[in-house]
C-alpha cells in the first residue's frame, strides 16, 4: 500500500498487528470509513498476519503432520497445512477456493475423463485433500489427477525451462501462484510482499510460453476459475507471481491423448516430445536445465549409461567367477606345527604322531605325522567351507593331545608339548646268585643318582632337559661289580637289574 497524506504503512502495519494505540486505531477506522474500498485489502491483510503467526508457532508441527493419515488429523490442523500452502482462501474473502479442483478438472478433460465439480469436490473431502471455505493445501494438489489413473508429480523451485520441458512433452501443468501480483502494479506488489509475505493465493494452468528472442517473452495461462480463461502475462510478471509459491508447479507424465487434444495433431507420441518449443529447440530445453543442475547432459547420460552398463557387466561377470571359484575350485591347509619350547626334550623324535580334522557334514579326515615333520598339508577342501569351523586333533606318543576349534583357513598354527609320561627311570635291583633284593645300590643317570631302598627298588625324575631317546644307566654296590646298561624311555616298562658279587 503507498503512502498518503492521511495514512502510513506503519501504522498500517501496527493496526494489524494490534499494536496500534487507541489513538492511533480511532484515526485508521476514520482511515477506512473514508476509503472504504480498501477494507477487503486490509481485511486479507489481517487474516494473513494471522496465518503467518500460526506458521511461526506451528511450522514444525505443520512440516510433520502434513504427512500424516487425514483421519489423523483435526480440522484445525487441516486448516493450518493449507494455510502453509497459500493456494486457497475461505470463500468469503472474494476468491474462489475451488481453483486447484477446478484445474484438475479440465486437465482430467483433455484426458478424456469428464467428471463434475461436485464429484470431484466430494472426492478431495473424502480423503483430506480439500477443506470447505478453505481451499486445498498445496501438498495435495494433483491428488485427484493420480486418483483417476493420472499420474501427476509435484516440484518446488522449478524455473521456466522446466515448463517447457514439459509442455514440450504434452504433459499438463498446474502453477501455484499469488493473484494479486497479477493484478497489481509492480508498486503494489512490492508493498504486498512487504506486508503479507510472498505467499500463494491462486492456482493456474500453463497453456504456452512465447520465448521468441525478438520479442518479450510472454506466456499463456488459463485460470479454471473463470470462463473466459485464457490469459497471456509476461514473462517478468509471471515469475514474479510464480515466486511467492515456492515455484510450486504439478505435471502430468504422460502427453494428452490426441482424441482430446487437436492442437496435439503434431505430437510425435514415438518420440515423447515436440522438437522445438517456440524458438527453442528440445535438446536446447535439456541442456540449459542441465546448465541449471536439473538434468544431466544428454551426452553425458549416454555416456554415463555405457559406463554403468560396462561396470555392472564387468561386476556380475566377477561375482560369477567367484562363485564357481566358491564352489567349484578347492584349497589346502597347511597346518604349522610348533613344539612348545618350555617342554622341548632334546633328541626325542616325535613318534606315531597323527592329525584328524572334521568340518561341516564331512567325514573326519586322517593324516599321519612323520618324525621331524613340521608341516602338514591337508588338501582339497572345498572353498564353500573357508571361514567355517573345524574340529582339529593332533596326536603323538609322549605327548599332549591338542583338541581345538578352528576357521578353515590356507594357514593355521598348532603348538604341541611332551605330556611327561618320559620322566622317570624305575625299577629293582636283585643278586645273581640267591635273587634277594639289594638295598643300598647306587644308581646313575648322567649327573642324577640314587640308592634303592629296602626292596631293592629305585625312581629316578628326568628333567625335560635330560630325556633323550638313549640314555647310560649304571648301578654299584660294595662287593658287587659295575653294571650298565642302556635306557629305552619308556612310561609303564620297569628296569630289572642283576648284579654279581665279584
Amino acid at each position: 500500500m503507498s503512502k498518503s497524506t492521511y495514512i502510513s504503512d506503519e501504522l498500517i502495519a501496527k493496526y494489524l498487528e494490534g499494536k496500534a494505540t487507541a489513538e492511533e486505531c480511532s484515526f485508521v477506522k476514520s482511515y477506512i470509513e473514508e476509503h472504504p474500498e480498501e477494507w477487503l485489502w486490509l481485511e486479507t491483510a489481517a487474516q494473513e498476519l494471522a496465518y503467518q503467526d500460526i506458521e511461526k508457532r506451528e511450522r514444525a508441527g505443520i512440516y510433520q503432520k502434513s504427512l500424516l493419515n487425514k483421519e489423523e488429523m483435526d480440522d484445525d490442523m487441516r486448516y493450518a497445512i493449507s494455510k502453509h500452502g497459500k493456494i486457497d482462501f475461505a470463500a468469503d474473502d472474494g476468491v474462489d477456493c475451488s481453483c486447484a479442483i477446478k484445474a484438475q478438472q479440465l486437465i482430467l478433460s483433455d484426458y478424456g475423463i469428464f467428471v463434475s465439480t461436485a464429484e470431484l469436490t466430494r472426492v478431495a473431502r473424502e480423503n483430506g485433500w480439500y477443506i470447505d471455505r478453505k481451499g486445498s493445501p498445496m501438498d495435495f494438489v494433483g491428488e485427484l489427477l493420480n486418483y483417476y489413473n493420472i499420474p501427476a508429480v509435484q516440484m518446488r523451485n522449478a524455473n521456466v525451462y522446466h515448463l517447457i520441458h514439459e509442455l514440450s512433452q504434452g504433459h499438463k501443468v498446474i502453477v501455484g501462484i499469488d493473484i494479486n501480483d497479477l493484478n497489481q502494479s509492480k508498486q503494489w506488489q512490492e508493498y504486498d510482499d512487504l506486508l503479507l509475505g510472498k505467499e500463494a493465493n491462486h492456482v493456474l494452468l500453463v497453456a504456452s510460453i512465447q520465448t521468441d528472442a525478438s520479442k518479450p517473452a510472454q506466456i499463456v495461462l488459463s485460470d479454471p476459475s473463470h470462463t473466459d480463461n485464457s490469459r497471456t502475462i509476461s514473462m517478468e510478471q509471471f515469475m514474479s507471481a510464480w515466486e511467492d509459491s515456492g515455484y510450486f508447479m504439478v505435471a502430468t507424465t504422460q502427453p494428452a491423448p490426441v482424441e482430446y487434444n487437436p492442437g496435439m495433431q503434431f505430437f510425435d507420441y514415438d518420440q515423447g516430445h515436440i522438437k522445438q518449443f517456440a524458438d527453442l529447440t528440445y535438446n536446447e530445453i535439456i541442456k540449459r536445465l542441465a546448465d541449471d543442475g536439473f538434468f544431466s547432459d544428454p551426452q553425458k547420460i549416454k555416456t554415463k549409461k555405457l559406463i554403468l552398463w560396462f561396470s555392472l557387466t564387468a561386476m556380475l561377470l566377477v561375482l560369477a567367477g567367484f562363485f564357481i571359484f566358491y564352489l567349484f575350485i578347492p584349497f589346502n591347509m597347511k597346518v604349522n606345527l610348533h613344539e612348545d619350547p618350555a617342554y622341548h626334550i632334546p633328541n626325542l623324535p616325535l613318534k606315531n604322531g597323527k592329525i584328524t580334522i572334521s568340518y561341516g557334514s564331512q567325514k573326519s579326515h586322517q593324516f599321519v605325522i612323520t618324525e621331524n615333520q613340521k608341516e602338514v598339508i591337508i588338501p582339497d577342501l572345498p572353498q564353500k567351507y573357508r571361514n567355517t569351523e573345524a574340529r582339529l586333533i593332533f596326536e603323538a606318543d609322549g605327548f599332549e593331545t591338542v583338541d581345538t576349534i578352528l576357521l578353515l583357513h590356507k594357514t593355521v598354527n598348532i603348538s604341541y608339548r611332551h605330556n611327561n609320561q618320559l620322566a622317570k627311570i624305575f625299577g629293582v635291583v636283585v643278586d645273581s646268585q640267591n635273587g634277594q633284593c639289594l638295598s643300598g645300590v647306587t644308581i646313575k643317570v648322567q649327573n642324577l643318582s640314587a640308592l634303592t631302598d629296602e626292596q631293592g627298588c629305585f625312581n629316578i625324575d628326568i628333567p625335560f632337559a635330560q630325556q633323550k631317546q638313549v640314555q647310560t644307566l649304571s648301578a654299584y654296590k660294595d662287593g658287587y661289580m659295575l653294571w650298565t646298561g642302556t635306557y629305552e624311555p619308556s612310561s609303564c616298562n620297569p628296569w630289572s637289574i642283576v648284579l654279581e658279587k665279584q
